[in-house]
């Protein structure tokens, strides 16, 4: 097994930080985007604190960065880099200005996000581009390249850089607007809710663990959206180059879920499996308690990227935490828990409408499905995935599954099939 790009250890330490701001947030009663802004900053800054002292992440390869060396600054490549960022954040501005969906009042907190994150992206790029300048031997990169074609060297810009570069932004400028504006609703719950009535019953206990969960997860997804910096090696490597990749990982997100769920994978019929085992006590808590376990998994899942999560994009491998036993245990356990959630096979409209609504989350389980196998085709180009690859096939804990699965090779030799 190749080793990780990130520490579970780091993660975990960021993680406690980030527990102790909750109970900051709740105590001090602060309000939700400043309470979602407190929360990404107590987990994030310790993790890249404790990378750069204990895995020196700033000395790796990776990043093109060698600090043994200092170079003079080139202040007209600054300038050009400078001009490409501008350029990107303008672009970005005119990405949300022209979809209607972002004027949904949903995205407030986002919006109140850019007024903080927009001049600490302005003026903060103009040192951290120098140093990059000083020490990088990598000076060609996307904001260079975008520069170039507003500086008089057009010609010498390369458009598949470029394309790199600006879906790269789109990915990001796409997915926080949606996470942050979850989690400042999350934190909403948790400045509103006192954790201690969670022991007055389970079904308390549920609401507030399930709510904790997700609060994890999106301030993991929220850091990793903002924290795209080179010299913390959590910068992208390359992102997902296939329509049907992009197609798969939208489908699940606002807006294209609600159009598609609404209209086309409407899997229940607002039966889910609280209204059906209310009543059953002992029912209710083992049925909820395999429902949590599956969501410890899904975040559990979520640690080990510390400040590298990102959809559609490749920022390193990860060796440590459920990926050592098994590929994409996030979708795994999300979309087993939609069953036990949604128990799309039990309907108060009859058995045919059950299966209907099976057959209808079956469908959401392909498109993940799509997602896995299109995430793996594209990490697939790094050799340190191939390799995590091939240690899974004797450790991971679907591989009897994939074998018996697998026909024979001819001539009674080994398979190559990759499994987990």
């Amino acid at each position: 097994m190749p080793a990780s790009c990130t520490s579970m250890p780091v993660n975990l330490a960021g993680l406690a930080c980030f527990l102790g701001a909750l109970y900051a947030i709740r105590h001090f009663s602060v309000e939700p985007v400043k309470g979602s802004m407190l929360a990404i900053l107590a987990f994030a800054a310790p993790v890249a604190l404790l990378e750069a002292v204990f895995l020196k992440t700033y000395k790796r390869p990776s990043t093109g960065l060698d600090f043994s060396r200092s170079n003079p600054p080139d202040i007209g490549r600054v300038a050009v880099k400078l001009t490409g960022l501008y350029l990107t954040l303008c672009l970005a501005a005119l990405y949300y200005r022209a979809i209607p969906e972002y004027r949904d009042p949903f995205y407030a907190p986002y919006w109140e996000l850019v007024k903080y994150a927009l001049p600490a992206m302005v003026f903060g790029g103009i040192p951290y581009f120098f140093i990059l300048d000083r020490y990088s031997d990598r000076h060609a990169d996307g904001y260079w390249h975008l520069g170039l074609l507003v500086t008089g060297g057009w010609a010498g810009a390369d458009r598949r850089i470029i394309a790199q570069h600006l879906l790269g932004w789109l990915v990001k400028v796409f997915f926080l607007a949606v996470m942050f504006s979850y989690l400042a609703g999350n934190i909403a719950f948790v400045r509103a809710h006192d954790p201690a009535r969670a022991l007055d019953n389970f079904r308390v206990f549920y609401v507030h663990l399930y709510n904790l969960i997700f609060t994890v997860d999106l301030a993991f997804v929220c850091a990793g959206y903002l924290l795209t910096l080179r010299i913390l090696d959590s910068h992208i490597r390359s992102v997902e180059p296939t329509l049907l990749g992009w197609m798969a990982a939208l489908a699940c997100y606002r807006p294209f879920w609600d159009l598609i769920y609404t209209n086309y994978l409407h899997y229940d019929d607002n039966y889910a499996w609280g209204n059906w085992l209310w009543t059953n006590e002992a029912g209710y808590i083992v049925w909820g308690s395999a429902i949590l376990f599956l969501l410890l998994v899904y975040v559990w899942a979520t640690l080990p990227f510390g400040l590298r999560f990102s959809n559609l994009t490749h920022r390193g491998i990860l060796t440590n935490g459920p990926y050592r036993f098994m590929k994409h245990p996030a979708y795994v356990s999300k979309n087993i828990a939609w069953w036990l959630i949604c128990i799309p096979f039990i309907s108060r409209n009859g058995p045919a409408e059950a299966f209907v609504n099976s057959l209808l989350l079956l469908a959401v389980n392909f498109i993940y499905a799509g997602r896995a196998w299109t995430e793996e085709r594209h990490l697939s180009k790094d050799p340190v995935y191939v390799e995590y690859a091939a240690a899974l096939e004797s450790r991971s804990v679907f591989r009897r599954l994939f074998r018996a699965l697998s026909p024979a090779p001819a001539g009674g030799g080994k398979s190559d099939r990759i499994s987990g």
